[in-house]
């Protein structure tokens, strides 16, 4: 049996390995002072969110000033016959879910995740939110709209800990997933045959496993439940554009069970207008996982059918822990555990009924999550792997923004994709695999693309001006200005934070760079971002 009693005791050491496997990293004087209080109560504050003071982030992403005006954007857009130019980056423009949303622009939708990642002093919430968004894995290229997929990566953000099946409940309910996967052509009204794609992902992919505790015959009673699963769109609220007929302002999607009764909104998710009394809800009784439900009515403030997708947690009880448990091994403690570490990790799930905060706090709280055995066991992520290198060398907010923003709206588009994980963009329903999976000859190409980006203060030039990719300044990276080429790589390796690097590999990286005497001038400095960069970029700097 796996030890899921809480520590009792811990160091800084420890802080920073919950820091980046439940966050985006700690700095050291952080996560020092982290390590004078209880941990138990402290992973719980951490989980929770408690204390954390969100004024200034929520001023930078409510500032939506915009350096380029309208009227200038339009005589760009004349100039080159019907080309749009972009406005400059900033913080306001990654906010793709207002008056510019029309633009369907992902890289801005990426931008802003990723910024949420580098920038936002609840970390776990986002660290929430990047999990749950390789779970229930929803993807743009079929969606066709930035403002449902960050409607979508809100929801994960601000209920990645309730409990599961109320999760599961909002996912399903959400217009992004129902697009996706086809609820909105999901039609078992009468004579119709319901549209089972998203019945059998539900259970394959987001709450079961492949085959495991149900049959085709729940996929078509389920697929019966959820038909009509749809929502609507205002007609004022309507975005007209000729090469976007789909798109529409994400707060102007409401979830709707089309049963015939009137649409009060007046369009369809796809902008067309329909007859209000058009039923698309099955009626009737339904036997699912073994138990029998009246798809026609519902329990006191559920929808019609959403009792029976509730029922997997119960009906299915174990198979449902096992496969999150799973999951939540794989990305926050080890691939390689034991069937017996599964086992145990499935009972807590249960024996927490589902409560993703509770089973959370216990786990991340636990001497099993902090056994040596799990420090830097998995492979990071691509997104994760620069945001929080980012998050230890970049500006901090109250400097970065709004002049000296960092411009991740270069950076997004292709090295994300290149990188491995083209964010709120996978390939299928099925996301991404994680650990060793992240990396091949051709993605770690990207990560040191990257990798040069922020340490060594690249720029780009975007709309006639020049921008650095990663605003950064050395002289913050050293709070003590360091006296040797060891003093530089130490306080690099508690910023970075990279698995231990053999220390033949740092000698020999010592000597190439200061192969005479040292000083800590501009020249010295300029060394450092190289020596930065090949932390980030060795073997050893994948880890976590």
């Amino acid at each position: 049996m796996i030890d899921l009693s809480p520590i009792a005791s811990w160091t800084a050491s420890d802080v920073q390995h919950l820091a980046r496997r439940a966050g985006f990293g700690l700095s050291p004087e952080d996560a020092a002072a982290m390590a004078s209080r209880s941990p138990p109560q402290a992973v719980a504050d951490w989980v929770d969110g408690t204390g954390v003071d969100g004024a200034l982030f929520a001023s930078v992403l409510a500032d939506r000033a915009d350096p380029v005006t309208e009227a200038a954007r339009s005589a760009s857009k004349n100039a080159t016959g019907g080309v749009d130019v972009p406005a400059v980056p900033g913080p306001h423009r990654y906010l793709v879910d207002g008056p510019d949303s029309w633009r369907n622009d992902l890289a801005r939708a990426q931008a802003l995740l990723a910024f949420r990642m580098q920038y936002a002093p609840y970390s776990f919430a986002e660290r929430m939110g990047l999990f749950w968004g390789n779970f229930f894995a929803t993807g743009w290229h079929k969606v066709n709209s930035v403002s449902l997929m960050l409607k979508q990566a809100e929801t994960l953000r601000s209920h990645g800990l309730d409990h599961f099946d109320d999760l599961l409940v909002l996912v399903s309910k959400d217009p992004a997933m129902a697009v996706w996967l086809d609820l909105v052509l999901d039609n078992a009204a009468g004579t119709a045959v319901p549209n089972e794609n998203y019945a059998r992902e539900v259970m394959e992919l987001y709450s079961l496993g492949a085959d495991d505790g149900y049959s085709q015959t729940d996929i078509t009673q389920l697929a019966r439940a959820l038909s009509g699963w749809s929502f609507t769109v205002r007609t004022a609220d309507w975005v007209a554009n000729p090469t976007n007929p789909n798109l529409h302002q994400a707060a102007a999607a409401t979830f709707r069970l089309y049963d015939g009764k009137a649409n009060p909104d007046g369009l369809l998710w796809n902008g067309a207008a329909r007859a209000t009394t058009t039923p698309m809800h099955g009626s009737g009784t339904i036997t699912y996982l073994g138990k029998t439900f009246d798809i026609g009515a519902a329990p006191a403030g559920m929808t019609p059918g959403e009792d029976a997708l509730r029922s997997i947690v119960s009906s299915r009880a174990s198979n449902c822990a096992g496969f999150l448990a799973r999951r939540l091994l794989t990305h926050f403690v080890t691939a390689r555990f034991s069937t017996g570490d599964l086992a145990d990790v499935t009972a807590l799930v249960q024996a927490k009924g589902f409560d993703l905060r509770a089973v959370l706090k216990a786990l991340l709280s636990s001497t099993y999550f902090f056994s040596s055995d799990n420090r830097f066991a998995l492979v990071e992520g691509p997104i994760s792997w620069i945001a929080r290198a980012a998050r230890m060398l970049g500006l901090p907010l109250a400097a970065a923004a709004p002049k000296s923003f960092p411009a991740w709206y270069l950076v997004t588009g292709p090295a994300f994709e290149g990188a491995g994980m083209k964010l709120l963009d996978p390939t299928g329903p099925n996301g991404w695999k994680e650990d060793v999976t992240w990396m091949n000859s051709n993605t770690i190409r990207w990560r040191t693309r990257l990798a040069a980006a922020l340490t060594l203060g690249e720029t780009a030039n975007y709309a006639g001006s020049s921008y650095p990719l990663f605003p950064t300044d050395v002289a913050r990276w050293f709070p003590t200005a360091p006296a040797s080429p060891s003093g530089v790589l130490d306080r690099l390796a508690a910023l970075l934070q990279p698995a231990p690097i053999p220390p033949a590999v740092t000698a020999g990286w010592l000597s190439a760079l200061w192969p005479g005497s040292f000083a800590w001038d501009a020249a010295g400095q300029s060394k450092a971002r190289e020596l930065a960069y090949l932390v980030l970029c060795s073997p050893a700097g994948q880890l976590y």
